[in-house]
């Protein structure tokens, strides 16, 4: 025999139904943001270290 479906059911039901959608995180712009910024602040002693 099943079980009967209770006001408690339904409260989780709505309240489930209620929740906002998750949201993708903006994770490609910030890392390209995060590259940019870090190819524009790289000392020069490293970029010479590197061509020798």
């Amino acid at each position: 025999m099943a079980p009967h479906f209770t006001d408690r059911d339904e409260r989780l039901w709505q309240r489930h139904a209620e929740e906002r959608p998750a949201r993708p995180l903006p994770v490609g712009a910030w890392l390209r943001t995060l590259r940019a910024t870090l190819r524009t602040h790289r000392p020069a002693s490293r970029t010479t270290e590197g061509a020798t």
